[in-house]
């Protein structure tokens, strides 16, 4: 119901309609553009911040590149110290010697620890010799099982590298008995011999994972960020939060499909999601990643969503008050016009609307001024149409000559005519009688093609008679036509007009008629032609001017004709007259087909 209501406000009311499409217009660009703006701003404000932790990132990516790289420097030192070497060379025969050489060993890693504050975080150094010696050094070192390590898949691999170092990852410590560090991270790495691709030993080395705390205890995070160091094998290194260490970090697959550095947002609602920036340490396949809630990112977005909406409503009240003001002016003359037209409605013709514009409305106004006088001007124009057409129909009726009391008169001399056996006055009487006999017929203004033809041939009979049949009348009527209404008695005239001025004063018997009706298009072509003495050009001239302003009283002629015409169909109706002086003279009348189509009931209505 109250939907059907809002509907019918709408549809009834321009203003309405226009303060609708108003709202549309206003509304809808406004709210894409607002949502726009404000999606742009937060874009930009989450690249910057974007920028900002891939920067930072990237700044602890070098260090910790550069931190990984001392230990490589750690197993390089190993591999070609001259005291490990001599060790894993010697096939030793008692076990004191092999004590000698590793006090000459623990010395040796004494003064390089001097020069390097990273070997405090070593767990334990293990060198497995290929002479059954094994090189021990650090706090956890003795309680690791050697056999364990060499069981390692990582152990083989590591050998077969040629000398280059192996990132082992987090793990846990391959002990048999209780350890300082639970989790270390290790590498590892093959000592060459003297000669090509001989081993002597493999270097196990491990650090403790503290060992990144304390690197990066100073480093600060948003608030709700949390900071990682992922290993090769996708490990938690390092967790600001230290609560995932040594476990796999959750949604690696999709970071790993990012190569480069970047950042993504994780699956979940808005309150859930994280968005995560990640950098890759590239030589060692490791990564930095931080996280951070994208609620935090928000934070900043708020200010930017309250200015925008604030924006959009202060420029909604704005407008509104702009465009009222406007749909006023525009619906106000309207309104006058509208009521104006109820007047004319109600059949007042005499209203005016005084609206001086130089728009739309304006233009408007002049032309519903115009339109009412014309209006007023057709209206009487018409009266007088109806009246001239009501005074060639009582023309045509006097012209008559009481048809009634002649066809009584006809038919009696007929029967005279009969009784004396006068053939040619009965033939005669007969023609005429029938034609009198149509006259009194047909009440109605049109009548068919084919009767009027009929009318027509009547006539002539008795004209041949009359003049000796000294002229004959020829027809060519498209058979299409014959059931066709036309108004009545149109041809009759014309054809006595070619007769008495055109085929009378001729000398030579050789008249001739033609009559011929044609249909082309939406037209019926009407033409009388005689071949009769013709006019002169000023006497055609004459006569166009008598008939245009007929006299008083001038009969059922051709300017009868013409304006019967005129009055029925119009001014689609022509009625044009051609001659030559000695040869010929041509009536043409041309009358709408889709007048003549209707039915001859309907035509008589037009009446």
């Amino acid at each position: 119901m109250k939907r059907r209501f809002v509907h019918k406000l709408i549809k009834k009311s321009i203003k309405n309609k226009i303060i609708l499409s108003f709202l549309l217009v206003l509304i809808l660009p406004t709210t894409l553009i607002s949502y726009m703006s404000y999606r742009i701003s937060v874009n930009i404000l989450e690249e910057k911040l974007s920028e900002s932790f891939l920067t930072n990132l990237s700044f602890i990516g070098e260090n910790i590149d550069r931190e990984l790289g001392q230990w490589e420097q750690i197993s390089k030192f190993i591999n070609v110290n001259p005291v490990i070497r001599n060790i894993l060379m010697t096939s030793y025969k008692n076990d004191l010697d092999f004590y000698y050489d590793m006090k000459r060993v623990d010395e040796q890693l004494e003064t390089y620890s001097i020069n390097t504050n990273i070997f405090a975080y070593v767990s334990s150094l293990v060198v497995i010799g290929r002479n059954d010696r094994n090189l021990l050094y650090g706090e956890d070192a003795t309680s690791l099982d050697i056999d364990r390590i060499k069981e390692q898949p990582w152990f083989s691999e590591v050998n077969k590298m040629k000398g280059q170092v192996m990132w082992l990852g987090i793990h846990k410590n391959i002990a048999n008995y209780r350890v300082q560090n639970e989790s270390v991270i290790a590498l590892g790495r093959a000592i060459k011999g003297e000669k090509n691709d001989s081993i002597m030993g493999t270097l196990y080395l491990t650090f403790r994972e503290s060992y990144f705390t304390g690197l990066l205890k100073n480093m600060k995070l948003s608030e709700g960020g949390r900071l990682y160091i992922v290993d090769n094998r996708d490990h938690i290194v390092f967790d600001s939060d230290n609560k995932l260490l040594n476990e796999p970090f959750p949604g690696i697959e999709r970071i790993r499909e990012q190569h480069d550095k970047g950042y993504l947002t994780t699956d979940g609602n808005t309150k859930e999601q994280l968005m995560l920036a990640q950098v890759p340490i590239a030589k060692y396949d490791w990564r930095v990643i931080e996280t951070i809630p994208y609620s935090s990112l928000n934070q900043g977005t708020d200010k930017i969503f309250r200015n925008t909406v604030g924006i959009f409503l202060i420029s909604f009240v704005i407008t509104s008050v702009i465009w009222l003001f406007v749909s006023s002016q525009i619906v106000r003359p309207i309104r006058t016009l509208t009521n104006s037209m109820k007047k004319v409605q109600d059949g007042d013709l005499t209203v005016r609307v005084d609206i001086e514009r130089p728009d739309e409305v304006g233009i408007m106004n002049k032309h519903f001024n115009f339109m009412i006088r014309r209006i007023q001007e057709l209206f009487h124009s018409n009266l007088e149409a109806q009246e001239k057409k009501k005074n060639a129909e009582y023309k045509a009726l006097q012209a008559q000559i009481n048809p009634h009391f002649l066809y009584n008169t006809l038919n009696t001399i007929r029967w005279m005519a009969i009784i004396q056996k006068s053939d040619n006055i009965r033939e005669v009487v007969e023609v005429l009688g029938r034609l009198l006999k149509n006259t009194i017929k047909h009440d109605e203004p049109f009548i068919r093609v084919e009767e009027e033809i009929s009318n027509l041939k009547d006539y002539v009979y008795i004209q041949k008679i009359r003049y000796n049949n000294h002229f004959d009348v020829k027809y060519d009527v498209d058979d299409e036509l014959l059931g066709m209404p036309c108004v009545k008695f149109i041809l009759q005239p014309i054809v006595e007009n070619a007769i008495f001025h055109g085929i009378e004063p001729k000398e030579e018997p050789d008249g001739e008629i033609i009559v011929s009706m044609k249909h082309r298009e939406d037209q019926l072509i009407i033409r009388v032609r005689d071949n009769g003495v013709g006019m002169s050009q000023s006497a055609l001239e004459e006569l166009q001017r008598r008939m245009d302003h007929p006299l008083p009283g001038g009969g059922i002629g051709m300017s009868n004709v013409k304006e019967r015409l005129k009055l029925t169909y119009g001014e689609e109706s022509t009625f044009t007259i051609r001659s030559e002086q000695n040869k010929f003279t041509e009536v043409e009348m041309i009358i709408p087909v889709t007048l003549t189509n209707t039915s001859l009931q309907e035509q008589s209505e037009v009446k």
